[in-house]
């Protein structure tokens, strides 16, 4: 049935030609708003597009995608979490789902005959978001991607084979009627509605009457399905079946009686292991860590990395490699530029289990420093106002805050509102923007300060201000410091956040080793480039420096040109989750990512070629994008909202043993709620179908526990806002 060689990264035309070639009815839809581009009522019927009409839609044809005309399969489509919640709960399992940007079509066998998808959505609550494309209607084919990103992603159940559409289970008249919120039954009331004339009602019995050619194999899925339903065994369903099919005329073949019941077997045997419970919440398989090509640093940044592992009690490759190109960052800042005005001040966020290596980065860029003599360039741990930040720029206007626990800091200044470390994030992200400028303080009344007062805030200000941050954090800490206003205000988009999925490891013995002589060589090298008499100089903000200029040549230009396109597209889809802020400093980022690399290769450069630039794009690329998908995750609007997606992670970490309402009781996650809180979240959780309360057997002669589980995220899948409800001819 499904050609499992296909992926998201197919074209239109192999993912249309695939569909045909196993039978189904394809027709080109727009991508954006999912409309047929043809006059597509022959094809519901009896037509079959051929591959000449396919290849002539779907050949370089951009903004297509195609659809498949239902008629042997319906498709059930929840377009709401509460929606799917609901699915998983009420109507029979199907293994055969496809996740969408809005929720999950499930897709079943239609022997009833369900007739033509109409506008009407079902009757059900919650929110009427479910409705039947029974035969006739149309829904885009799995694989393909729609213009907001949202991929329609096939699941396949595991142990479960799906060759032919009688593979899977039928949607039961029962399930109609639940969807409908009307009862229908055998022949009467309102089932004419819903099936078109002349098709196989379930009403009708079942006879052991041969049929003619077109209907041999539907009515031997049926008859499979009903002995096998009746605990009959294969031998005897096989011989009632071959009794039946020696009054076809033709009769079907042994092998394709013995396929038949095989697959219903097969099928009703996992419908029945799971009527009870719907899929369980299981981690997505992703790369733990980073492409280890973001480790081919250029240059002495490589060398930088090499010894920061050296030196590691826990490796962790990819956060070293952000403390080395932190140390160029500080290194370089001030000094030098690029001829598009970009310096080479970043901040950084590397994030790891407690105890699992990110103190490595400090003891790293401090050994560096202090052998070269140029530990001026340290600064304290940490801003606690707008006037620290000013101060430390007045004597310091280079410098490195490397900072632990940076995410909880976040987090009290989110929950505290408090207004002098925020005025102090405020200053940096100033301090980020105005490399090439001046910053100052706001202006407020003097009258009452005396000269000497007035003297000192007078001095408050640094030209070309150059901060390099490095925060350190753990997970729960950093993501709990998430929060919409914190990614509206820009802070975050500023940072290049790195987090280690690398397991908890026990750390080994490292002897002290001194930095090697290439690395010291190169920062001194960078240092003295401008042949400034001495440092007094470069350590004053009140003087302005001219830094040496290094130019983008016009390979690397057209790459950036090339990002901006890119980058505008992605900003686009987010803007529905207001998450296309995160996206607007990428190419800042990698111009001055490229500049740093440049310098590391070599310090006497004057040109910024490609190749660094492409590096320097793929590395912020990648950690940009994670943020963005970290923010989907935990990201919240309100408070509360913020506690309903950090119980429901917490108990998605919990995994099949889910949590048991004793450990709701101890642990600190709930602890920090109100208990009215804490049942409020359990009870939307439940009724939304994210999580279940299960009984769990307990071993031995303990009394069985009941637990809350996570049921499959993959259900839950958010974004594709079209709106399908106002027009008919949309597909789903």
């Amino acid at each position: 049935m499904i050609d499992w060689s296909l992926s998201p990264d197919s074209s239109a035309l192999d993912i249309a030609l695939g569909f045909s070639e196993y039978g189904f009815k394809v027709i080109p839809v727009t991508r954006a708003e999912k409309r047929p581009t043809v006059a597509w009522k022959k094809y519901q019927e009896e037509i079959v597009p051929d591959d000449h009409e396919i290849r002539l839609w779907f050949t370089n044809a951009n903004g297509l995608m195609p659809a498949l005309i239902c008629g042997d399969f319906v498709v059930v489509d929840a377009d709401t979490p509460e929606a799917v919640g609901w699915c998983i709960k009420n109507l029979t399992f199907t293994p055969f789902r496809v996740t969408t940007g809005r929720g999950v079509h499930f897709y079943y066998c239609n022997h009833i005959g369900f007739g033509r998808y109409t506008a009407k959505r079902g009757q059900v609550e919650p929110e009427k978001e479910i409705d039947i494309i029974g035969k006739g209607g149309c829904i885009v084919a799995p694989f393909n991607t729609h213009s907001t990103g949202a991929t329609y992603e096939p699941k396949l159940s595991d142990g479960f084979d799906l060759v032919d559409v009688n593979d899977l289970p039928d949607l039961t008249l029962e399930d109609i009627s639940k969807i409908k919120n009307e009862i229908i039954t055998g022949a009467s009331g309102n089932l004419s509605k819903y099936f078109d004339g002349g098709a196989l009602r379930v009403d009708q019995p079942l006879s052991l009457d041969g049929v003619p050619q077109g209907s041999r194999n539907d009515t031997a899925a049926r008859l499979a399905g009903k002995y096998i339903g009746m605990n009959l065994s294969a031998e005897e369903v096989t011989g009632i079946l071959n009794v039946w099919n020696s009054k076809n005329d033709p009769p079907l073949s042994p092998a394709e009686i013995e396929t038949t019941i095989k697959s219903i077997a097969q099928t009703h045997a996992y419908k029945e292991s799971h009527k009870a419970y719907a899929p369980l919440y299981v981690e997505k398989k992703t790369e733990i860590n980073p492409p280890d090509e973001l480790l081919e640093a250029p240059g002495i940044l490589k060398e930088i990395w090499e010894y920061a592992e050296s030196i590691a009690r826990v490796s962790q490759p990819h956060l070293s490699m952000q403390t080395s190109l932190a140390l160029g960052s500080v290194v370089l800042s001030r000094l030098y530029k690029t001829d598009l005005n970009n310096y080479a001040s970043l901040f950084f966020m590397n994030v790891a289990k407690s105890g699992q290596g990110k103190e490595n980065s400090k003891t790293v860029i401090e050994t560096i420093l202090e052998a070269t003599e140029y530990d001026y360039l340290l600064a304290g741990d940490g801003y606690t106002s707008s006037g620290a930040v000013f101060s430390a720029l007045r004597f310091k206007p280079a410098h490195i805050s490397i900072m632990d626990e940076f995410g909880k800091r976040l987090e009290s200044i989110n929950k505290s509102s408090n207004f002098n470390k925020e005025d102090g994030i405020q200053v940096l992200m100033e301090c980020w923007g105005r490399c090439h400028g001046t910053i100052r303080p706001d202006n407020y009344s003097m009258m009452n300060s005396n000269n000497a007062q007035i003297s000192e805030m007078m001095s408050r200000y640094c030209h070309q201000p150059a901060v390099t941050i490095l925060g350190m954090t753990v997970p729960r800490n950093f993501y709990g410091s998430l929060s919409s206003g914190r990614i509206a205000d820009g802070f975050l988009n500023r940072f290049i956040v790195c987090e280690s999925k690398l397991p908890r490891v026990v750390g080994k013995l490292i002897e002290e080793t001194d930095p090697p002589a290439s690395i010291l060589k190169w920062v001194k090298k960078v240092r003295t480039a401008l042949n400034v008499m001495d440092d007094s100089f470069l350590n004053n903000g009140q003087l302005k420096v001219d830094p040496k200029i290094l130019s983008f040549d016009e390979s690397a230009k057209k790459i950036l040109d090339n990002l901006e396109y890119e980058l505008v597209t992605r900003q686009t889809e987010l803007e529905k989750d207001g998450l296309e802020v995160l996206y607007s400093r990428t190419r800042e980022k990698a111009m001055r990512l490229s500049l740093i690399g440049t310098l590391a290769d070599n310090p006497n450069a004057k040109i910024i070629n490609a190749d660094v630039v492409q590096w320097a794009i793929n590395y912020i690329l990648f950690y940009d994008q994670l943020l963005v998908e970290a923010c989907r995750k935990h990201v919240s609007n309100s408070e509360l909202e913020s506690k309903f997606k950090t119980v429901l992670n917490y108990i998605r970490e919990m995994g099949e043993g889910g949590i048991s309402k004793r450990d709701i009781d101890r642990h600190e996650i709930f602890r920090s709620m109100q208990r009215r809180e804490v049942k409020e979240i359990i009870e939307r959780l439940t009724t939304s179908g994210e999580i279940e309360e299960r009984t769990f057997k307990a071993d031995g002669r303990g009394r069985p526990s009941s637990r809350y589980v996570a049921i499959d995220p993959t259900f839950f899948d958010e974004g594709d806002d079209h709106d399908t409800k106002t027009d008919p001819r949309r597909t789903r």
